[in-house]
């Protein structure tokens, strides 16, 4: 399981790993939350160095981590006013033809990231099940609503 949660934190990590180059021109509402998936980004790195063995698992840091997805998960809807797509934005039009999809998934992500950090302030002894949750409902979106890069 530890070698298929690592694959899985490697890939999510690498979803987020050329946001820098897009923040070039980004401005406004449009900046905010390209900031907000930079700290997601952060926190998957720090939760996926201990999922993939590392760096040594720390109950106190994964549960901080979880805490700052939890946050920024539950502001994703608020950076996504209509009319703010395109360029240097990686949304797709769909973020706004399919809202209901988009804020669920948003939803899905915080809920999954609340029971990664339930998890972890706990016993932890399921928190790779939980956080494989996290990274699944980021995979999901960005599939949907984030366009691919193109190199």
């Amino acid at each position: 399981m530890i070698s298929k949660l690592a694959q899985m934190a490697a890939g999510c990590v690498l979803i987020f790993a050329t946001v820098a180059f897009a923040h070039e021109g980004a401005t406004g509402v449009v900046k905010e939350r390209m900031d907000l998936m930079d700290t997601q980004k952060d926190a998957m790195k720090v939760l996926g160095g201990m999922a993939k063995g590392q760096v040594p698992f720390d109950a106190a840091k994964a549960a901080e981590a979880a805490h700052e997805i939890e946050n920024t998960a539950a502001k994703i809807p608020d950076l996504f006013p209509e009319g703010t797509g395109g360029h240097p934005s990686e949304a797709k039009p769909e973020v706004w033809t399919q809202w209901e999809e988009f804020t669920a998934d948003a939803e899905a992500l915080t809920k999954a990231a609340t029971a990664l950090k339930v998890a972890l302030e706990g016993d932890a002894p399921e928190w790779q099940a939980k956080f494989k949750g996290v990274v699944d409902a980021c995979k999901t979106c960005h599939k949907t609503f984030r366009a691919e890069k193109k190199d």
